[in-house]
């Protein structure tokens, strides 16, 4: 019979310690700051947010993106002239974390607090993609003094975060790779990005909250400088990153969240079966040592209940100490 809480063996994991039992995406509490506007809040045509970069909801992703053709930043020589930081004093947190957190299981639930645009995501949200790629190589100075202002902000944003909300852990999103490497050098990311995000986890982790780094994509070639940096955890474990290898590369530096092959799982042609065993390569390739939370996410609810079966039915009785509660 375990004797850890959902939060107790959460923390484990974090701690790169094997858990005692299989854990899931409900020992969780997720939430984000509904005060944050990080991007434009208006589903039924383009809104700003608190930076005033304009963005439209797309519904087939079910999220908001920048509207196209519309930038702040037209030259990253200018973007402070172009772009306005928010006064964060004029916010209510207080009242605001009463509101976001209300529900929270404090005591039995590992709390998170999720935080999206990052250093990088924050540049390329207020240009062109294209641009800001092009920028990172022609305008290396500027590009650093922007990555250095975000950072300040972030902090700023996490200071306040960590005061009224309490959180156990931070979640910061900055996509680096797409589904088959990064956007950028490794190179050019320690260069640029990595001085700025490192007093961003430093912040953080020094107020003794966990970090966990988000990335939807490719970046297998900085993990590992990103758990040294601080990182307690990662996600999404992207396949293409190959996690089982990367994991046994790593060792046990920094948890792993996820490593489920989603295109596979949502693919019309993939069987039941299929999606089992599939779920209990990943329990077989992942679980060992534990530093691993399956974190599964998907919007079909038959494939959702197929893989969180196997996690908690073959998961449970082959990997860790005991059954989950």
């Amino acid at each position: 019979m375990a004797s850890l809480s959902y939060k107790e063996n959460m923390l484990c994991i974090l701690r790169h310690e094997e858990p005692e039992y299989i854990p899931m995406n409900d020992d969780f509490n997720n939430g984000f700051s509904s005060v944050v506007m990080e991007t434009g809040r208006d589903r039924t045509k383009p809104s700003q947010d608190w930076f005033g970069q304009y963005w439209t909801f797309e519904p087939t992703i079910g999220g908001f993106n920048p509207s196209p053709g519309v930038h702040l930043v037209t030259d990253i020589t200018c973007w402070r002239d172009q772009m306005k930081f928010p006064d964060l004093d004029a916010i209510d947190w207080k009242a605001a974390a009463e509101r976001d957190t209300a529900a929270w299981d404090r005591e039995n639930k590992l709390c998170r607090i999720t935080m999206g645009y990052g250093l990088w995501e924050r540049m390329f949200s207020v240009m062109e993609f294209q641009d800001a790629l092009v920028a990172l190589l022609e305008e290396p100075e500027a590009c650093f003094d922007f990555f250095s202002a975000v950072a300040d902000y972030k902090i700023e944003v996490f200071r306040r975060i960590i005061q009224y909300y309490k959180p156990d852990q931070i979640v910061f999103h900055d996509d680096y790779g797409n589904a088959k490497a990064m956007f950028m050098s490794p190179e050019t990311w320690r260069e640029l990005i990595k001085p700025n995000l490192q007093r961003v986890i430093s912040f953080v982790t020094g107020e003794g909250v966990f970090y966990e780094h988000h990335c939807c994509g490719n970046f297998a070639p900085i993990v590992e400088e990103i758990a040294d940096m601080g990182a307690a955890s990662f996600n999404t474990c992207h396949v293409s990153m190959r996690p089982a290898e990367l994991k046994k590369k790593i060792g046990h530096k920094i948890a792993f969240m996820g490593g489920f092959d989603n295109q596979f799982v949502d693919a019309i042609t993939t069987t039941e079966a299929q999606i089992r065993q599939h779920a209990r390569d990943v329990i077989d390739a992942m679980a060992p040592g534990g530093s691993w939370c399956p974190r599964f996410v998907n919007s079909v609810p038959e494939k959702r209940e197929y893989v969180n079966d196997e996690i908690i039915h073959y998961g449970g009785t082959h990997y860790y100490s005991c059954p989950r509660p």
